[in-house]
């Protein structure tokens, strides 16, 4: 049996994948949904070993006559930076469909939707 067009997919991929069905009202093209699936696992799992990861995203509500806004993000979870400034006081943005880091640019915590990505690095 040849697996080659077999995607490995876990539980989390899964909720992603339905959040995103659901949240285009059924409407996102099979394709785009595997390789955002596949972004999104690949960042997701960088950003959880504690690399730095560089990846884009469209920025929420910031087009200007119609087109889209592309921010360029270059951020991390862990580490001696970070972890004073989580108060774990609130729910994790994960179960909203949004993925939570440290803008390493900004110096700030910013977040962005998973339906969202663009690229990563």
């Amino acid at each position: 049996m040849n697996n080659a067009n077999i995607i490995a997919a876990n539980c989390k991929s899964l909720e992603v994948a339905a959040f995103m069905v659901a949240k285009s009202h059924g409407n996102i093209n099979p394709i785009l949904l595997g390789a955002k699936i596949a972004m999104i696992e690949n960042l997701r799992t960088r950003l959880a070993k504690g690399e730095i990861v560089e990846f884009d995203y469209v920025k929420k509500g910031a087009s200007t006559n119609g087109t889209k806004v592309i921010r360029h993000a270059i951020g991390c979870l862990y580490g001696a930076i970070v972890a004073p400034r989580i108060s774990g006081n609130g729910a994790p943005n994960a179960i909203y469909g949004n993925q939570t880091y440290w803008d390493l640019e900004r110096n700030q915590f910013r977040c962005f939707s998973y339906e969202t990505i663009v690229k990563v690095y």
